[in-house]
């Protein structure tokens, strides 16, 4: 019997390890795609790997009919809210232009296809309830904001049209282990570990190129806001059970619960037996001119799917501020001048 095949675009980032990682555990035959080569941690012996970018409409044509996936999970996006202001054009060509082109492929190359398409919290934006669903407004107010909502509506649109099963996943916060330092949740797990350690300063450095823990202290914006911080490993099997649906549809991914960034230290933190407040600084120059506190509300996804997140909030600082312990020990032991 011919293996399902499944395709992951954007399969580099921290959701692709996981995703893929879940998808081979199935028997899935996977091809991955990403803008650069694959990294030696990436499955790459296991999975088909195809280099491109995604904006180049013959690259990405040629990519699904090589493939030719029974599922389709698009990840690919400038994945940063505050990135996009940086690159706004770029974001809005891969972020909203991209899941288009794919919509319009699946209906007129792979009809029985089903896609997948990662939507965002963010594209809610200044939306005023607390708590949001698949019927919260759409009020985007970035760049990658207002193209996932683009991407968003039109899968929707291309699903009513055509009756493909085209569905989306509106992604609330997901960290883990395999997060970049540039996040919020990797900046502390990585503080924390240095200070377990005994390290003052770190060697690593935060996207403004400055040391993430210098003088025994990590520097961050609101500390005061809160998140719904679930678990990427989770928030996969919730993307892999909404392909399998039976009817096609959108899904807010969360788990329902909020912790503050301040938080997510004191746990952080608490773990390496110190007191949390000794070691980061709110830094007023940090804080984000948009966004706000923001809960999902998964009750479709558990209603009709009957999908329950396994990983509290707790287990996973742990597991992020103990793997960066056991990634720090390991680079000790590496002797600075080696040769490879």
């Amino acid at each position: 019997m011919t293996a399902r095949s499944a395709l992951v675009t954007g399969a580099s980032g921290q959701d692709g390890w996981y995703l893929i990682k879940f998808l081979l555990a199935k028997g899935y035959q996977v091809h991955a795609q990403s803008r650069f080569p694959a990294g030696p941690d990436s499955h790459r012996e296991e999975v088909r790997w195809y280099v491109g970018d995604l904006t180049n409409t013959q690259f990405l044509e040629t990519l699904v009919r090589n493939a030719r996936p029974a599922e389709i999970y698009n990840l690919a996006a400038i994945s940063r809210p505050q990135l996009s202001w940086s690159h706004p054009l770029e974001t809005g060509q891969l972020n909203a232009i991209v899941p288009h082109q794919l919509c319009e492929i699946v209906h007129r190359i792979c009809p029985e296809t089903h896609l997948f398409q990662a939507s965002s919290s963010e594209m809610f934006g200044a939306s005023p309830p607390p708590v949001q669903d698949e019927n919260t407004p759409c009020v985007p107010n970035t760049p990658y904001g207002v193209a996932k909502a683009y991407a968003h509506r039109i899968v929707g649109a291309y699903r009513a049209q055509y009756g493909l099963h085209l569905s989306a996943g509106i992604l609330f916060n997901h960290e883990s282990p395999r997060r970049p330092l540039s996040y919020v949740s990797q900046k502390i797990a990585h503080g924390a570990a240095s200070i377990a350690l005994g390290l003052q300063q770190s060697k690593e450095l935060d996207e403004h190129g400055l040391p993430i823990l210098k003088a025994g202290r990590i520097h961050l914006g609101n500390i005061d806001i809160k998140r719904d911080f679930g678990f990427a490993g989770d928030y996969v099997e919730a993307m892999h059970a909404i392909v399998q649906s039976k009817v096609a549809n959108d899904f807010v991914i969360g788990t329902g619960e909020t912790h503050s960034i301040a938080e997510f230290c004191e746990v952080a933190f608490r773990l390496i037996g110190r007191d949390w407040r000794d070691h980061v600084v709110s830094h007023p120059g940090r804080v984000r001119k948009t966004g706000g506190d923001t809960r999902a509300n998964p009750a479709k996804l558990r209603s009709l799917l009957g999908y329950a997140f396994k990983t509290t909030f707790s287990e996973l600082v742990a597991m992020m501020v103990h793997a960066r312990i056991e990634f720090l020990q390991k680079s000790f032991e590496t002797p600075a001048n080696s040769n490879p």
